[in-house]
């Protein structure tokens, strides 16, 4: 039996060890692809915990992560949807060596976004390892 003395150190003991177990960080997402276009200057990363939209002027729009399918072709194409009556975001990024047509920068892949109606074409930073090379 435990003394009464001891009890409140006890439960405080405990409760301090389920507080800290509850803590822990979450990891910090992975950044699987970014593509980005000019003339209108558009970016989305595409991370482990969603891909983010952004356009210069205008909100940034979050969407949920799903992971790519692959075309005939060997094209990485992502789909994501936010809620009912929100456009469908599809980013569709191909191997393929390209240049944002501003600087004197390339990049591994190529990157065609389209969101509703608007269809944005750019370059992508980082490209995934399953995408095919031409």
């Amino acid at each position: 039996m435990i003394p009464r003395l001891f009890a409140p150190l006890l439960l405080a003991v405990l409760t301090g060890l389920a507080v800290g177990a509850c803590r822990r960080e979450r990891p910090q997402p992975v950044v699987l692809t970014v593509a980005r276009g000019t003339e209108p200057f558009w970016l989305v990363d595409v991370r482990s915990d969603g891909m983010q939209f952004s356009r210069l002027g205008a909100d940034t729009a979050f969407y949920p992560y799903a992971p790519p399918d692959f075309d005939a072709d060997g094209r990485a194409v992502y789909r994501s949807k936010r809620f009912g009556a929100d456009p469908l975001l599809t980013l569709v990024i191909e191997r393929t060596d390209c240049s944002d047509g501003m600087s004197d920068q390339r990049y591994p892949g190529t990157a065609m976004l389209t969101r509703g109606d608007s269809t944005w074409r750019g370059c992508a930073t980082v490209v995934p390892d399953s995408v095919g090379s031409k």
